[in-house]
């Protein structure tokens, strides 16, 4: 959209032109209607297009016209003269990014009104908002691994550290990366197990489950994931995924399924006769052996002929004894008895039978074991080989396991034992059992807790090996008895927590870590402030400064003949005065250069009367000592700290006096604000919604300080804040 204006911008605005083309602010001339004048060289590098293109487009070609904010920002425009705020604006590639906008309404030479557009390009400024919104969520769940993948390209544009880890990446390896990299195949094929996802996500706005993934190496790895889908100011539509490891639960279900299946096949195939009945006495599940010892075909054929396993004892007095001694022990050591086989014929068998319950206690079923002893060999072979069995899984176990008599002593041991103690299974046995901790009287104590509850769980102790190699472990233990029910000595197994140690401290070095980085980002943002601060207030101020003295220069040599002339520019001049003043005001609030040039308490008590000043609430400042020697980054955060409680107290208190004291107190310093407002909600101090709070928190925690906010309900609101006393470095 070409236009003679740009001339006449040349021609009356001059030394303006200077500024103007040197800037490294994006800046256009424009008019109130879209039509573009004027574009800088900073204007054309941002929209990769020249002036002329730029002049073509107009505000319409350059701005996108679909941002909701962009009506509402020319209306302010056109009703106050100037607007300042966010938009979103288009390059010469199509490209769509985010832009703070600030543009003032102005008169020309002939009188003919113009707008100046100040365009800084936020993109890297929301990206980093973006990254430390990020880093607090991670904090929060920093144990499970994170991601975020754009809904449009499925592409990852951000990762945790902790789900880098679990996937075998190096930090910052899987961005830009197809999230396809992370399938695992499975018995669906992947497009169709991520379109069911897909499917509920869009129909319910999250979705949770178990998922195969594929680590970097090619390993597979079993995740527990949660999907939410929101909406990202910068990506769009997007997933955010919290990845939990379940690889050794799959396992060890995977384990639990193999062992249920060999006890089937032992339960079907073993020449003991099994039963399970219900607490009434009536038969569940008998194996093969069991129906073919009372002389039935099968084990149908019994299930559905005995009613109740009562009819099975010769003698009924038989059955009350095995009840009453699985009432009392839940278990009844092998017991010959007589039993009624189908043709009325009498069986002696040798019984076994435990009582099973569920974790809270409740009986659920009785187990017997029957064996005929018409064959005894027999029996004592298959006895001898379950013994044998049950030794290699004792053997085979990962964890060390001991039994120690009443005296301490150790009656045996397992392999594992062995290699984690490094003695052999003849050293060991015979010796006190208390000799292989690093603190073997807090071991005897565990060993007295096993006798006097019967059992003790995750009891924390040092295994010693004999090359001094120390191993944490968690013992659990309870007493075994003999088949009298006489106590003879404790079944103890050990776990080895090393790796879970080892987690727990990277996780607690994590969290310092993440610590340090938010101090460190706290600092550079106050820097960063006060440079904004000093560059606004040293570069802006003085080029206006200097042009409002060209101005006056101007009007001292106009004649009586330019009375229009001067009058405009005694208004461009007061104008350029305004501007300089929110320059200052601008300056102040990014960085209070009187908290640095005259002290904590002046600045103090310079922005309490500011405050009294503008809102009308009344305030009262009080002190002990009245000078104070403090730390620069302290004195900040005090003074950022009531910056923004007198904030929140004019906007959401209603209060009319606000009392701010500050105390020194040995190594500490205190501070009280406290209002005669109606007081804060309880529920509002906890809220993640309290932006205002949540900041003053977090500049507490900088500095290893505590906080409490207390509201009586029409009474007020008062915040305490106690910090380490820190003396300022320059004085020492």
């Amino acid at each position: 959209m070409k236009t003679t204006g740009k001339n006449n911008f040349t021609e009356s605005e001059g030394i303006f032109r200077s500024i103007f083309e040197n800037s490294g602010e994006a800046i256009l001339i424009t008019h109130p209607n879209g039509a573009i004048y004027s574009a800088n060289m900073e204007a054309c590098r941002i929209f990769g297009m020249s002036e002329a293109e730029i002049c073509n487009l107009g505000r319409d070609g350059i701005i996108d016209i679909t941002d909701s904010r962009l009506l509402p920002a020319l209306k302010v425009r056109q009703i106050t003269g100037k607007f300042k705020g966010e938009l979103t604006l288009i390059r010469k590639d199509g490209a769509k990014f985010p832009a703070e906008v600030t543009s003032t309404i102005f008169r020309d030479a002939a009188g003919d009104a113009r707008t100046a557009m100040i365009i800084r390009d936020i993109t890297q400024r929301k990206k980093a908002e973006m990254e430390l919104h990020l880093q607090s969520e991670i904090m929060k769940n920093i144990t499970e691994g994170i991601n975020l993948v754009r809904q449009n390209d499925n592409l990852i544009v951000f990762t945790n550290p902790k789900f880098d880890v679990l996937f075998g990446y190096e930090t910052g390896e899987l961005i830009g990366k197809k999230v396809a990299i992370l399938n695992a195949p499975t018995g669906k094929r992947p497009e169709e197990t991520k379109q069911d996802i897909i499917d509920i996500l869009n129909r319910t706005g999250e979705w949770h489950g178990e998922i195969l993934n594929i680590k970097k190496n090619g390993s597979q790895i079993w995740c527990y994931v949660n999907i939410s889908m929101f909406i990202h100011q910068d990506y769009g539509r997007v997933y955010l995924s919290v990845h939990s490891d379940i690889t050794d639960r799959k396992q060890a279900e995977a384990n639990i399924k193999e062992s249920e299946a060999r006890f089937r096949s032992l339960f079907e195939n073993s020449l003991l006769g099994i039963s399970i009945t219900s607490p009434v006495g009536k038969l569940i599940l008998v194996n093969n052996a069991y129906a073919q010892m009372y002389g039935y075909e099968n084990p149908e054929k019994m299930l559905a002929e005995v009613i109740s396993v009562g009819s099975l004892y010769a003698n009924p007095a038989d059955r009350e004894e095995v009840l009453k001694s699985l009432q009392k022990n839940s278990f009844m050591a092998a017991r010959e008895l007589n039993v009624i086989r189908r043709d009325g014929s009498i069986l002696s068998v040798l019984v076994t039978a435990s009582a099973i319950s569920d974790n809270e206690g409740n009986l659920l079923s009785f187990q017997a074991t029957h064996l005929d002893l018409t064959d005894r060999k027999k029996y004592e072979e298959k006895i001898h080989a379950v013994s044998f069995y049950a030794r290699n899984l004792i053997e085979a176990s990962l964890d060390p396991l001991v039994t120690i008599n009443a005296d301490g002593k150790i009656t045996d041991v397992n392999l594992a034992t062995e290699q984690i103690t490094g003695y052999e299974r003849n050293r060991l046995i015979g010796s006190d059992f208390s000799d292989y901790f690093t603190e073997p009287q807090k071991a005897r104590e565990g060993y007295k807790i096993v006798f006097h509850k019967g059992l003790v769980k995750d009891y924390p102790l040092t295994l010693l090996h004999k090359s001094g190699k120390t191993t944490p472990v968690l013992y659990n233990a309870t007493l075994f008895k003999n088949e009298s029910g006489e106590v003879q000595g404790v079944f103890a197994a050990a776990r080895d927590i090393t790796f879970r140690k080892k987690m727990e401290e990277e996780l607690r070095m994590s969290s310092e870590l993440l610590e340090k980085l938010n101090q460190h980002l706290h600092d550079v943002w106050e820097h960063e402030k006060a440079q904004l601060a000093m560059n606004i207030h040293d570069d802006l101020g003085q080029k206006l400064t200097a042009l409002n003295m060209d101005l006056a220069w101007m009007k001292s040599r106009m004649g009586v003949q330019s009375q229009n002339v001067r009058k405009k520019l005694n208004e461009m001049s007061f104008d350029i005065n305004e501007t300089i003043d929110g320059i200052k005001e601008i300056s102040a609030l990014l960085r209070p250069a009187i908290l640095f040039d005259l002290g904590l308490i002046p600045a103090i008590t310079s922005h309490l009367n500011k405050f009294e000043k503008q809102s009308g609430i009344k305030c009262k400042l009080i002190c002990d000592p009245e000078e104070f020697e403090i730390d620069d980054r302290l004195a900040l955060i005090l003074y950022r700290i009531i910056q923004e409680s007198l904030t929140n107290a004019a906007r959401h208190s209603k209060a009319t006096s606000v009392q701010v004291s500050l105390k020194k107190i040995k190594s500490k310093v205190e501070l009280l604000i406290t209002d005669n407002g109606i007081g804060i909600d309880r529920n509002k101090v906890k809220s993640a919604s309290s932006l205002g709070i949540a900041g003053i928190k977090e500049r507490v925690n900088l500095v290893n300080g505590k906080m409490l906010i207390r509201g009586v309900k029409k009474s007020g609101t008062t915040i305490k804040v106690t910090i380490p006393f820190i003396k300022n470095r320059k004085d020492d």
